[in-house]
């Protein structure tokens, strides 16, 4: 849940745009992976440690066309993004975490997009294996799809019926 904790360096102008970003929309929109993982600067814990490689890592793609890329110092004044990190150069963690996190938004309406079915999604991440995702991973979420699906149902229910509840 932690891995875009570093939108909160960035404007709601941006994050809540009903359009797609512009190009230095998405630039500044790029950083927020660099703004997470420097919250865990001061690393004491290995969960500390984990979630500063996910915040940085979850969107690296596959076959390296991700962001933020290979940086030298992530604590320097805007540091430039880098060459994308590309199959095993990414952090196991931040693999996963990317296959959840595209799962998630395109299965989830958004302000500037309506739910895709689950068949579409996973037709999609499918076909991205090897691209966007780590061929492993996409094997490993799709043994586990069952679970994956009651797991994402119960939480529905129970964001209804916080929802009802709170409302009544």
């Amino acid at each position: 849940m932690l891995h875009d904790l570093g939108k909160i360096a960035i404007s709601d102008l941006i994050l809540r745009k009903p359009d797609k970003l512009d190009s230095e929309e998405f630039r500044v929109m790029q950083y927020h992976t660099i703004h997470g993982a420097r919250l865990f600067q001061n690393q004491e814990s290995d969960l500390d440690v984990l979630s500063a490689e996910i915040a940085l890592n979850h969107h690296e793609k596959w076959d390296g066309t991700g962001y933020p890329g290979k940086i030298d110092d992530i604590y320097q004044d805007q540091p430039r993004l880098g060459q994308g990190k590309k199959g095993e150069e990414i952090p196991i963690a931040g693999r996963i975490v990317a296959l959840a996190d595209v799962y998630d938004a395109l299965v989830s309406r958004r302000v500037y997009k309506g739910a895709w079915s689950e068949t579409t999604t996973l037709s999609y991440i499918k076909d991205q294996s090897g691209k966007l995702f780590d061929p492993e991973v996409v094997d490993a979420f799709l043994a586990i799809y069952d679970v994956i699906t009651a797991i994402r149902e119960k939480y529905q229910e129970e964001g209804s019926a916080s929802h009802l509840t709170a409302s009544h």
